[in-house]
């Protein structure tokens, strides 16, 4: 009896320090999707790149895999094509000390004779490479 009041009494604790955790992986994340926009909505593609780690994989929704060096030119050519980027995470949630799986909306603009709103979805896996988040899995549509 006396084991499972001790256990009941640390599994409350344990989630009354989860919510602000909770809360402040949201926001943590959140701050880095305005900063993604704000880099793509300058046409730097070189700071896009830099969110992900070096051994990222992006899962474009063309079905192609897309690593290393070639997520910066994938990102070359996109952000000259949109505007207004806007990235909304919905749900956030540590998978680990050093993973953070993110489910998100994507909207922005296209660019040219016939601009579209478009929106679309996406989930990566954020990973902790030297103390700040990257990018380690995109798959987005």
């Amino acid at each position: 009896m006396m084991r499972a009041m001790l256990f009941a009494a640390v599994a409350c604790a344990s989630l009354a320090a989860a919510a602000p955790a909770a809360a402040d992986d949201m926001a943590a994340i959140q701050a880095l999707d305005d900063q993604f926009a704000a880099a793509a909505g300058r046409g730097d593609a070189a700071a896009v790149a830099a969110f992900y780690a070096p051994d990222a994989t992006v899962l474009p929704p063309d079905g192609s895999v897309v690593t290393g060096p070639g997520i910066r030119s994938m990102f070359a050519g996109m952000v000259t094509q949109v505007t207004d980027l806007k990235l909304t995470a919905t749900d956030v949630k540590r998978l680990s000390p050093d993973y953070i799986r993110e489910i998100g909306v994507v909207t922005f603009t296209t660019r040219g004779d016939k601009p579209a709103n478009v929106r679309g979805t996406y989930v990566v896996v954020w990973r902790k490479v030297d103390g700040a988040w990257k990018l380690w899995t995109d798959i987005y549509h």
